[in-house]
């Protein structure tokens, strides 16, 4: 298993076996940092695992959603529960999981 991790407050991004991984709090103390590091794979077709986000604030889905607009190729997967449910109240999901248009 190849991982690269950085750590951001309470969140710790990294690319583990390929993929973009975000766990830990994801908030407006961490937010511009995690949308910067999506940035930097730029226009490439990627999966973000939030699996094991355990706090995902309002700043943060700002975050990712900016990201996903910049690359269209941006998907979340693997979404933890308290994810999905920000993603369900905010009608989110079907645009950063199954990439559908708002």
């Amino acid at each position: 298993m190849q991982q690269h991790q950085l750590v951001f407050g309470d969140a710790v991004v990294g690319v583990i076996d390929g993929r973009p991984t975000i766990r830990g709090e994801c908030d407006c103390s961490n937010a511009a940092e995690i949308e910067r590091w999506l940035g930097y794979f730029g226009m490439a077709p990627i999966d973000v695992d939030l699996s094991g986000v355990t706090f995902f604030g309002a700043a943060a889905l700002r975050a990712i959603l900016d990201a996903a607009d910049r690359n269209p190729y941006l998907r979340v997967v693997e979404p933890s529960p308290v994810v999905r449910r920000v993603l369900d109240i905010t009608r989110t999901y079907a645009y950063l999981v199954d990439g559908q248009q708002p």
